[in-house]
């Protein structure tokens, strides 16, 4: 395997920047996300690491070796769509050994021992000798995946493989997919607009927007430390709560109705910032119900509107006299429709950035 090193990628489509001087080290043996929405740039990225775009400007090198103006056949790659390109005249285990028989690919044993092996790992051995036309969605995924695997690449692209699937085979074949990367040691780069999908597997993300990298980091420090407006608001399912504030005086937020007293370990990052715009955030599972908040609680008093059950527990939709929608995480079955109380913020888990707009900066 290989590692792979983008190095100020720009990708002009006329007067579109698909991507913008994107720069970026994948590790060998690591699996990195390319997650962002669409059209921010992610597929194009993948595109031509692949050899399929050819940058207006950049290099892109796997070891040592410079791969920018290389073929996609010379490049040493295996890559899965969404839309799988499976020859359907073809049985799956003819479907696994094309790129075996077809380009001379260097491994060990024979082409059939080869096929088996990739077959076991991918579970799909059982349907080895049906037509693709009788496999369903799911095995024809899994054959697309022996078919990328089994010639051993030096870089492994997956371009959104799993969008097509329903929710629990795309869970398996995820599980299936991080089991081989980490049993093999593939170098694997994978784009998905899901950003649970992209937390789940990457080891570390490459959060895109407008066509640019927006953090780069593994899920936890996304999650915890978005770099900026955009991540917290792109990462995190509910999705984080949003305050447009005004700095009022030292520590003091206002959003309409609403005013914040921010712990004193905020202190020094509103400093001098007298009305200057700010926004507050917070994740839903940071907030805590309560009929009367402690005196000098960070609160907000809320109406709940609708209940979504998810197992132990319930995601609450609330809304503040003058509107706001206030999202919670609370203990299954404890809140309904129409009742009144607070939320009450973990000032611990506060989030604060230097304006409104996407690239709005971290403060705290």
């Amino acid at each position: 395997m290989a590692d792979v090193t983008i190095d100020n990628l720009t990708k002009e489509f006329g007067s579109i920047v698909a991507t913008n001087e994107i720069s970026l080290h994948i590790e060998d043996g690591e699996l990195v996300v390319l997650v962002g929405p669409s059209g921010c740039g992610k597929t194009t990225t993948l595109r031509s690491i692949a050899g399929l775009e050819t940058p207006t400007s950049g290099t892109i090198t796997f070891d040592d070796a410079d791969v920018t103006d290389r073929t996609p056949q010379d490049r040493d790659i295996s890559m899965v769509f969404q839309d799988l390109a499976l020859y359907p005249h073809m049985t799956a285990a003819e479907n696994i050994a094309f790129p075996l028989q077809a380009y001379g690919a260097q491994v060990e044993g024979s082409i059939e021992e080869n096929v088996e092996a990739v077959a076991r790992a991918t579970n799909c051995d059982e349907f080895l000798e049906k037509q693709v036309s009788d496999l369903s969605g799911g095995q024809r995924q899994r054959i697309a995946l022996a078919r990328a695997l089994v010639r051993e690449p030096e870089v492994f692209l997956m371009d959104e493989p799993f969008s097509d699937l329903d929710e629990l085979l795309k869970r398996q074949l995820r599980a299936e997919v991080m089991r081989i990367q980490k049993e093999r040691g593939i170098t694997m780069i994978h784009v998905t607009h899901d950003q649970e999908e992209a937390m789940t597997m990457g080891d570390r993300l490459v959060v895109m927007n407008d066509g640019e990298i927006a953090q780069i980091g593994n899920p936890d420090t996304v999650y915890s430390e978005p770099a900026n407006l955009f991540v917290a608001m792109f990462i995190g399912s509910p999705q984080i709560n949003r305050f447009d504030c005004v700095v009022a005086g030292d520590r003091v937020l206002e959003s309409g109705d609403l005013r914040f007293e921010l712990p004193p370990a905020d202190a020094e990052a509103l400093a001098d910032a007298t009305g200057e715009e700010v926004t507050l955030c917070i994740r839903p599972r940071h907030l805590t119900w309560s009929e009367e908040p402690d005196d000098g609680a960070m609160a907000v008093p809320v109406t709940v509107i609708v209940t979504e059950q998810i197992g132990t527990e319930d995601i609450v939709r609330c809304e503040t006299d003058d509107g706001v929608e206030v999202t919670g995480v609370v203990p299954a079955n404890t809140r309904e429709f129409g009742e009144e109380g607070y939320l009450v913020f973990d000032p611990d888990h506060l989030h604060l950035f230097d304006g409104r707009d996407d690239s709005a900066g971290r403060l705290n």
